[in-house]
């Protein structure tokens, strides 16, 4: 991929790459000195052009967390514990930040107005529960993604049918249906029983893999194991219809652990989706009844450059 601009659109922020960055000071250095110019990786000057390639790219890797600590799905540490009291809560001793991450998922549908926002709230205080979208079509007509006029449609990851039809039944209001292929029954205080209608969420199998450029003092294997679990934990952590946007991940792979990231650089990051020939830097998209994951063992590789 050439060179371009940094920029913040509707789908994140987008920065290009180390290798890219790279490439463009070296076009730049043979406009002003000649196409001629040797440049080849033992030449002080590609060395120096190197370092200022690396500078901006450590840049890129800072501006993207903060961008990023701005969201508490994204957000770590400090930057992480800063978000909480706005959503009502606070670190429990020893809560890590994935337990507290979660604490705040439950509470911000809860604090939004709005039906779909109660039915949400309600099916992720189900056991088991993991992840879930609500989708209300208070039209008269069939909507675009084939929920009739007047129902809800609650695609959810997790939890007891039954369960779900009860936390389902109680928030939904009067009058509207339920829409979904999967479906569990809510018995009334009456004793009268209530089919609940509901939606499954599909898989969108993903493998993303990240190429990471050797600096001195690196451990491969410790290097390795970091980002492979720090990626996994963040893919399978999106919501559901949440893209997978790929230059999020050099965020990723940086915070992971700080020290450690002072021994590489993440020079490019692709991902490619299970069914698909074409590996991609850009996004992974998802229905809006799906969910990106990938595998919690070869799901994501780390090769090493020099």
């Amino acid at each position: 991929m050439a060179y371009f601009a940094p920029y913040v659109d509707e789908t994140g922020v987008h920065m290009p790459t180390y290798e890219d960055r790279l490439a463009d000071l070296v076009s730049a250095y043979r406009n002003i000195f000649g196409l001629d110019a040797e440049l080849s990786a033992s030449v002080p000057d590609y060395q120096l052009l190197s370092v200022f390639a690396k500078a901006l790219d450590d840049t890129s890797a800072l501006v993207l967390q903060a961008f990023d600590c701005m969201n508490p799905l994204y957000a770590s540490g400090h930057a992480l514990d800063l978000l909480a009291p706005m959503y009502g809560v606070s670190r429990l001793a020893g809560e890590t930040d994935a337990e507290l991450r979660a604490r705040i998922c439950k509470t911000m549908p809860a604090k939004s107005a709005g039906n779909a926002d109660a039915i949400r709230a309600a099916v992720l205080m189900v056991q088991y529960v993991t992840n879930c979208i609500v989708y209300i079509n208070d039209g008269n007509t069939t909507d675009a993604r084939g929920i009739p006029a007047h129902n809800v449609a609650v695609v959810v990851r997790g939890g007891a049918a039954d369960n779900l039809a009860k936390a389902i039944w109680q928030k939904v209001s009067a009058g509207v249906g339920t829409y979904g292929t999967s479906s569990g029954t809510y018995v009334d205080e009456g004793g009268t029983s209530h089919t609940v209608h509901f939606i499954r969420c599909g898989t969108v199998q993903t493998y993303v893999s990240l190429t990471v450029r050797r600096l001195a003092g690196i451990d491969e294997d410790a290097v390795r194991t970091t980002l492979v679990r720090a990626v996994t934990a963040y893919v399978n952590g999106m919501e559901i219809a949440e893209p997978l946007i790929i230059p999020r991940l050099y965020a990723v792979a940086y915070n992971a652990d700080p020290e450690l990231a002072k021994t590489f650089a993440v020079s490019d990051a692709y991902a490619l989706k299970v069914g698909e020939s074409s590996w991609t830097r850009d996004q992974i998209t998802a229905g809006w009844n799906e969910k990106i994951a990938t595998l919690n063992q070869g799901g994501v590789t780390v090769n090493f450059v020099d």
